[in-house]
């Protein structure tokens, strides 16, 4: 049986014996056609390969790189170590230990570098703005890579 707009069918033959009555209008028939369908698998496999090649893409060995008015400073996380840095106030001590950083002291009258506990995580940072020194975590050799990462 044939409606107008309408395709019907009854379906006498499905488990139970019972009677469906199926309505699938030519509109929505219509609506996705076979080159949707490929369109839309290219679409999802680039999507997919852009996520696999983002994960895929390694940022390098994390580094700390130390700003003070004499100028800039890079070290590796990997090795442990003490810094002196000297800023406008006087020195602050930055510690490098267990891959992240933090300051330990500083000239600064409120401190509040050294409550600003350790950086690891690449554009991590802490500043001790009194005596300009400043110290963030990047990426080896990654200046213009991602800004964050949520977890």
């Amino acid at each position: 049986m044939f409606c107008k707009d309408v395709f019907c069918f009854s379906a006498s033959r499905l488990p139970f014996q019972k009677k469906y009555i199926i309505f699938y209008t030519m509109r929505v028939m219509k609506f996705f056609r076979p080159l949707d369908f490929v369109v839309l698998a290219v679409f999802l496999g680039v999507a997919a390969g852009a996520v696999v090649m983002l994960r895929a893409k390694s940022l390098g060995a994390p580094v700390l790189v130390v700003n003070t008015p004499d100028g800039e400073y890079v070290y590796p996380l990997d090795k442990n170590r003490v810094l002196h840095m000297k800023g406008l106030l006087g020195e602050s001590v930055v510690v490098i230990q267990d891959k992240s950083a933090f300051f330990k002291e500083s000239p600064c009258p409120n401190k509040v570098c050294v409550q600003s506990g350790a950086v690891r995580h690449n554009n991590d940072w802490a500043a001790c703005l009194p005596n300009q020194v400043i110290i963030h975590v990047e990426a080896d050799g990654e200046k213009d890579g991602l800004d964050a990462v949520l977890r």
